[in-house]
């Protein structure tokens, strides 16, 4: 019994520590509308040019946002996508998201710029594996209980190297849903931005996301 409740109050006061630790972190934890400041504005240009932006803007049942409009103002320093990797040269747009809360479809863009390279000059595979990451879990949050969850498992199967200066575009799309489990399966490939090229697949990869059953508890908090 008295392991029983250790396993259930740690995470509790650890999290309790955490508050206290940081409260002006937590009580402004409110979600804000602010563009970033650093953007390439004639990529996004581009990439509204697509047939295939046209189609997700016009649909109806997806949920069009930019990935830091996801989560908190203060933790934007601290999310890759929109933190410690966003800038010239780096991610160069803050990603377009397109979500079907629903089903646990998702398609998102992003663009690579020159820095985010491994030594044989091509996008590093970190990068990638982070946008998947990241991704895959976006698209099987809206279906866990809590809408919150961490990553299990990921597995990934590099197919190409993206080029630096890539506009790369993510399809994800959950397989199965029971409970506190979510299944996910997507992949990464670029984005033609005229009919005359073809998308270059860069890589494909499967995610299992699980809620733990602490969370529930820390639903009113709202974080």
């Amino acid at each position: 019994m008295f392991r029983s409740l250790v396993r259930k109050t740690t995470p509790l006061l650890a999290f309790g520590v955490g508050i206290a630790a940081f409260p002006k972190d937590w009580r402004k934890g409110q979600f804000g509308d602010k563009k970033l400041l650093v953007i390439n504005d004639s990529v996004l240009e581009q990439i509204r040019s697509t047939d295939r932006y046209k189609q997700l803007v016009n649909d109806p049942n997806l949920k069009h946002y930019n990935s830091s409009h996801a989560f908190p103002d203060q933790h934007h320093k601290n999310y890759v996508n929109t933190g410690l990797l966003f800038g010239p040269d780096l991610m160069e747009i803050d990603p377009i998201v397109f979500l079907d809360e629903k089903n646990g479809e998702l398609t998102s863009f992003y663009h690579l710029g020159d820095k985010l390279i491994s030594q044989d000059g091509q996008i590093h595979n970190g990068i990638v594996s982070t946008i998947l990451d990241e991704g895959l879990c976006s698209a099987g949050f809206p279906l866990l209980p809590s809408k919150k969850g961490v990553t299990a498992s990921l597995s990934i199967d590099f197919k190409n190297q993206a080029p630096p200066q890539s506009t790369v575009v993510l399809h994800a799309k959950v397989k199965e849903a029971k409970g506190r489990k979510v299944v996910i399966e997507g992949y990464l490939e670029t984005l033609p931005l005229n009919k005359s090229e073809t998308p270059l697949l860069i890589a494909e990869s499967k995610c299992v996301l699980v809620e733990p059953k602490w969370f529930k508890y820390f639903a009113w908090l709202q974080v």
